[in-house]
C-alpha cells in the first residue's frame, strides 16, 4: 500500500472522522433553524455526508470497490433511519468492477433515489418496501431503485431526480422512470462500462 493511499486513514487516526464532525456541525445548526426549507437542505446535507462516509469505509487501499457490498451498508443505514416508519429496504447485487471515477457519483445517485422513495413514495407514515437491484448488463451496469408506494404519477415531480439524471449523464449513462399511479415507482440508471467484469 502506498503512503498516499494510507494518508486518509492516517489523518482520521489523528483528527477523527471528518464526516462525523461535519454531521455534528450540521446537527448543531439544525437545533437553531426553524425555516422548513433550511431544515430540508441541512438534513439533505447530513444524509449526503453519511452516504459518503459509508462509501469511504469501502474504499480499499488498492483494487476496486465492491459496490455490491456497499449496498448492504446502505440498506442497514436506511433501516435505522426508517425504523419507526415501517419502511423496509432490500438490496441485491452482483460484484461488478467499476472505474474509480464512478464510485462517488454512484453513491450519490443511490442515496438520492432511496431518499426520494422514502420522501415521496410513503407519505403520512405509510409503510412499504424499497428494492435496490444492482446488476451487470451487456455493455455496463444497471441500478434500479423501486418502491411500493404511491407512484410518481400521483405526485409533484420528485426533487433530487434532476441531480440523479445529471450525474448519470456525467458518467455517460441514462435515467429512466418506471411508474404508475398506485403501483409504486422505479428509477433505473444504466451506465456503460468499457471493462465490466463480474464475479
Amino acid at each position: 500500500m502506498s503512503a498516499f493511499a494510507d494518508r486518509p486513514a492516517a489523518i482520521e487516526r489523528r483528527l477523527g472522522d471528518p464526516h462525523e464532525f461535519i454531521q455534528i456541525l450540521v446537527g448543531i445548526r439544525l437545533r437553531t433553524v426553524t425555516d422548513p426549507e433550511s431544515i430540508r437542505h441541512l438534513t439533505w446535507l447530513s444524509d449526503i455526508v453519511a452516504a459518503l462516509a459509508l462509501i469511504q469505509r469501502r474504499l480499499p487501499g488498492e483494487g476496486s470497490v465492491d459496490f455490491a457490498a456497499y449496498l448492504d451498508d446502505v440498506a442497514a443505514f436506511w433501516a435505522r433511519s426508517c425504523a419507526d416508519r415501517g419502511i423496509r429496504l432490500e438490496a441485491r447485487g452482483a460484484k461488478v468492477e467499476i472505474p474509480d471515477g464512478h464510485v462517488l457519483p454512484l453513491a450519490m445517485i443511490l442515496h438520492e433515489l432511496i431518499a426520494n422513495a422514502v420522501r415521496h413514495g410513503f407519505p403520512d407514515s405509510q409503510g412499504g418496501l424499497i428494492t435496490v437491484l444492482w446488476a451487470p448488463t451487456v455493455d455496463g451496469v444497471s441500478l434500479l431503485v423501486r418502491d411500493s408506494g404511491l407512484g410518481a404519477g400521483e405526485l409533484a415531480p420528485r426533487d433530487g431526480l434532476s441531480l440523479v439524471r445529471g450525474l448519470a449523464e456525467h458518467l455517460g449513462g441514462a435515467m429512466t422512470v418506471e411508474t404508475a399511479p398506485g403501483a409504486g415507482a422505479g428509477v433505473r440508471i444504466r451506465l456503460p462500462l468499457d471493462t465490466a467484469r463480474t464475479h
